[in-house]
């Protein structure tokens, strides 16, 4: 039994290896073509610095203990969701590309660290990073006229891979889980460094 729990959990981290790969970034919502919400839902899984950032902070908080797990799974989603009708007003400026991947580079680092870090700070990163993103998202929305209920259609897929998998890393106990999920962190850091050396490219 607990052979098979541990390959479960081994599958489940594989495949949310998988998830930080992705084949491009979109800055604007796509169309699925069966409405707003699910509009929504599509745009997050292929967006890849959403997709990450929400990764990365999972990872986080699942590390730091089910306490961290369980506030995250409320702060990023509600914090993403008041960013995001923040920006769909233009309340919140637009900020330059590099800094988006900066957050996620950020908390990458911390999760391959893994330091001795207090329980709520993953949730006052996820709400930092849960605005940001969000006032983003709003404002592209904004911008291409995309129906309002298409930020919950987002915010129900951060919602459930950050449950997934924040509870997932929460109950690991084996210490090559645990580096598993480490490394995973760090890829979400490499990715970002990437992501942030393209946007600052010199002009050619």
């Amino acid at each position: 039994m607990i052979a098979s729990h541990s390959k479960t959990q081994t599958a489940l981290l594989v495949a949310m290896a998988m998830a930080l790969v992705p084949s491009s970034a979109s800055a604007h919502l796509v169309s699925s073509g069966v409405g707003p919400f699910y509009d929504g839902i599509a745009h997050f899984f292929v967006s890849a610095e959403d997709l990450l950032v929400v990764v990365a902070l999972a990872l986080f908080a699942g590390l730091s203990g089910p306490v961290a797990a369980k506030r995250l799974v409320i702060a990023l989603p509600l914090a993403w969701l008041i960013g995001t009708a923040l920006g769909h007003r233009l309340l919140v400026p637009a900020v330059p590309s590099y800094v988006i991947p900066l957050g996620t580079l950020l908390v990458g680092l911390l999760v391959a660290i893994k330091p001795k870090a207090p329980s709520l700070l993953p949730a006052i990163f996820a709400t930092g990073l849960g605005l940001l993103h969000g006032g983003q998202n709003g404002r592209a929305m904004a911008a291409t006229e995309t129906p309002f209920l298409a930020a919950f259609g987002i915010i129900s897929g951060i919602a459930l891979l950050g449950l997934l998998l924040a509870s997932l890393c929460s109950s690991l106990r084996d210490g090559w889980q645990t580096i598993t999920a480490r490394v995973l962190g760090s890829w979400t850091a490499a990715i970002s460094l990437l992501s942030l050396a393209w946007q600052l490219r010199p002009d050619v």
